[in-house]
């Protein structure tokens, strides 16, 4: 399963790292808290190269993470993981458009209703002041 997780990192995890049949390997976990009216804490792993683009973020930082969702059984007993596969940090300059359009459209004066004179009187099928 693939999904997008949108958050702001609330803590980093020390690097873990060691070898296997494959050759070496390292992973850092990260909490993320979801950023909706119920926040959820979602602990994500980091292999490999995506390290380096976790030490790309700060603490309070609003992300976007696209993490894959994966369960697998061992012994009989059922793990879940949650996988980085990218991380983007969010363009506040996009935030602060849509916030500076938003206001603007707030500002635009408020066009007066029309009146009943301005339609057409459907009981008597007259037309009453319209300009065309």
């Amino acid at each position: 399963m693939i999904l997008d997780i949108v958050g702001k990192l609330i803590q980093k995890l020390d690097i873990k790292s060691g070898e296997s049949a494959r050759g070496p390997w390292s992973m850092q976990d990260a909490i993320i808290e979801t950023i909706e009216q119920y926040p959820r804490k979602i602990c994500i792993s980091f292999w490999g190269e995506r390290i380096s683009d976790l030490e790309k973020v700060k603490f309070g930082d609003k992300i976007t993470v696209s993490v894959n969702i994966e369960s697998r059984e061992a012994s009989g007993k059922w793990y879940t993981s949650v996988r980085a596969w990218r991380v983007q940090l969010s363009d506040e300059n996009a935030n602060q458009q849509q916030a500076s359009t938003s206001q603007s459209s707030d500002n635009i004066q408020d066009i007066p209703s029309p009146t009943t004179n301005d339609f057409i009187d459907i009981s008597t099928n007259e037309i009453d002041d319209l300009p065309f």
